[in-house]
């Protein structure tokens, strides 16, 4: 059997070559956020990730609906697919937020929380290279989930105090910029999500599995 699966597809470096897309398009964003004005031509290489990251989705869709047996379950497998495209799209969102409402500065919690995503991408890069032998990295794994996990809920704190700043009655901003960081600040925390989501997945089908 092990020889056989060696001859076929790799079907675990589609997860990683997703996550890699996911992680790119996430450094683009910290590399645009560095400076305090938003570079907005590094923020335009956001949408041919995006493009890059769909194109792979339609890819993996084709292998496995022609395949004869997989490792792990295909619909598992597509749910992992498109929980990764959902962590591409939702950074392309950020970068889509940043221009649609005219968005030209950083603060101090957009670059936390695009430190937080690029933190979650990376961790789960490592964990996608250990999925590939799970039943030998159950504990490396679990790890990185934790990890992951853990990150999203930073996220939720930073996302929670920033937003009551934002309404606090003693905040004289205007009304426009309340509405424009309200939106980008809910973006960029769905983006945690969606990493932890994926890290949840990989839990559910090392369940199934072992």
């Amino acid at each position: 059997m092990s020889n056989f699966f060696a001859k076929g597809p790799d079907y675990f470096s589609l997860f990683e070559k997703g996550i890699g897309i996911s992680c790119q398009a996430a450094k683009v964003l910290q590399t645009s956020f560095t400076d305090g004005v938003i570079d907005k031509k590094e923020i335009t290489q956001l949408k041919e990730l995006e493009h890059e990251g769909d194109k792979h989705v339609h890819y993996c869709s084709n292998l496995i609906a022609d395949a004869f047996i997989t490792p792990i379950d295909r619909s598992d497998m597509m749910d992992m697919v498109r929980a990764i495209e959902s962590i591409t799209d939702s950074i392309d969102d950020i970068g889509n937020q940043i221009y649609m409402m005219h968005i030209s500065n950083a603060n101090e919690t957009t670059v936390r929380l695009v430190d937080l995503i690029v933190k979650s991408c990376e961790g789960l890069c490592t964990l996608m290279t250990d999925f590939k032998q799970f039943k030998k990295n159950l504990k490396s794994i679990k790890e990185m989930s934790v990890y992951v996990n853990h990150l999203e809920e930073e996220g939720d704190a930073i996302f929670s105090e920033a937003m009551r700043e934002l309404f606090d009655p003693a905040n004289k901003m205007e009304m426009i910029d309340v509405i424009r960081l309200q939106n980008l600040y809910n973006t960029m925390e769905n983006s945690l999500d969606y990493c932890e989501d994926v890290a949840d997945i990989v839990e559910q089908i090392i369940i199934s599995n072992t």
